[in-house]
């Protein structure tokens, strides 16, 4: 009997430990990615993890990612809602895909946050860079698509079945497909597209951007140049839906019709507070709606052929102080944690004051022309410490015995003796 229950008792342990070890580590609030973690690291599989992917499974709904910069080869899902996924900066953090959709999220709202990323290698039907599909519309921020490939459409990004992201403060470059080199809109999709660099992508169909019988998207301070597309809209392609772009800088584009904007039979699309010029295959094509502030001039950027798109106030721009502030977009996504999503989105592409002076008049484009305010004036030494002259009178009391006041070089200077 006793030999009965010790072999019971040895079996229930053994079981016992087996679903132990056999239950996953509990989702964590925060984890923390880096291409050098090992198996030895501390925590390594609880919160270090050496892939994005797995730091994204494990992290809870609501959670934090944190990706140290290196260059992660793999492919990435997203479909836990609410997740903050933040490289240390696209120009140190790149996702190298080596083939297929590089990022692909399902279902996601805009609590969802994707930034500072490089995202290139992409090689897929659609969405090489990225695929937004099934009712996801995450917040995609200070981004860089770069080198994607799409078969039919979204060489950078594809939104589809009513996906409708917000894209901030990204660049879309040397990206190609058949219908949307950079950027593919389409079956009841509406991005909202602001303060996006987009240049050098390749289509057939919409260079830059193709928004096809998609409700209402909203193309908003962008600058849009040097894309090319072969058939129509170098810059951007409408067709059959209703868009608002507004405040944009479309320049130098390219297409057998409609360099600038091409707009199909159908489509009725809100196009105002755009500069326009210099697209070869003319600057607008197909159907043009009514263009009332519009201009067609030359933008005036720092230097094109070094790629600096900031406009140069020297010249100056025509595009400084000319946009619509009423088509600024709101800020729902709160960019600024300051809790007001009804306020304009508050920078602009380099993260200054997106309409300056305050007060003042938005730019057209992707860049705010910005003067960064003065350093503060000198301060008053007093004790080893620094403290503007208006206030060091405030501290006399506590500094004791021992102060000598006196007059020199224009201006008081408080010193305390030490003992």
């Amino acid at each position: 009997m006793r030999r009965f229950l010790s072999i019971v008792l040895a079996l229930g342990l053994i079981l016992g430990f087996s679903l132990v070890t056999a239950v996953p580590a509990l989702a964590q609030p925060v984890v923390w990615v880096d291409d050098d973690f090992t198996p030895a690291t501390p925590d390594w599989g609880v919160t270090r993890f050496a892939t994005i992917q797995l730091g994204i499974t494990n992290v809870d709904p609501g959670g934090t990612v944190h990706v140290a910069d290196g260059i992660y080869t793999e492919n990435i899902v997203i479909s836990t809602d609410g997740i903050q996924l933040l490289g240390a900066g696209a120009g140190v953090t790149t996702i190298n895909a080596g083939g297929g959709q590089v990022v692909t999220t399902f279902g996601l709202s805009p609590t969802t946050l994707i930034d500072g990323f490089t995202i290139t290698g992409g090689n897929a039907s659609y969405g090489g860079g990225m695929s937004n599909y099934g009712s996801s519309s995450p917040t995609v921020s200070n981004c860089i698509f770069t080198g994607n490939h799409a078969d039919n459409r979204g060489g950078g990004m594809d939104n589809r079945e009513s996906s409708s992201p917000l894209v901030v403060n990204c660049v879309f470059s040397n990206n190609s497909s058949d219908q949307g080199g950079g950027i593919g809109c389409r079956t009841n999709s509406s991005p909202t597209i602001v303060n996006c660099l987009i240049v050098g992508n390749t289509a057939v169909t919409g260079g830059g951007i193709l928004s096809w019988n998609t409700p209402a998207p909203i193309i908003a301070n962008c600058t849009i140049v040097d894309n090319t597309a072969t058939g129509t809209g170098g810059g951007i392609h409408i067709n059959g839906n209703s868009p608002t772009v507004t405040n944009n800088i479309i320049y130098d584009n390219t297409a057998a019709s409609g360099g600038g904007i091409y707009v199909n039979t159908g489509a009725t699309p809100y196009i105002d507070y755009n500069d326009v010029y210099y697209n070869t295959g003319g600057n607008y094509g197909g159907v043009v709606p009514p263009v009332a502030n519009n201009i067609s001039l030359d933008p005036a950027f720092v230097d094109e052929g070094t790629g600096d798109y900031h406009l140069d106030h020297s010249v100056p721009s025509p595009c400084i102080d000319f946009g619509s502030n009423g088509a600024v977009p709101a800020d729902t996504a709160d960019l600024d944690s300051d809790g007001d999503t009804l306020e304009p989105i508050p920078y602009d592409f380099d993260n200054d004051p997106r309409i300056y002076p305050a007060g003042g008049t938005v730019d057209m484009g992707a860049d705010e022309y910005y003067v960064p305010p003065p350093p503060p004036p000198p301060s008053s030494a007093v004790g080893g410490e620094v403290y503007p002259i208006d206030k060091a009178a405030l501290l006399l009391p506590w500094l004791g015995l021992g102060l000598v006041l006196i007059l020199a070089a224009g201006g008081l200077i408080l010193i305390r003796r030490r003992s």
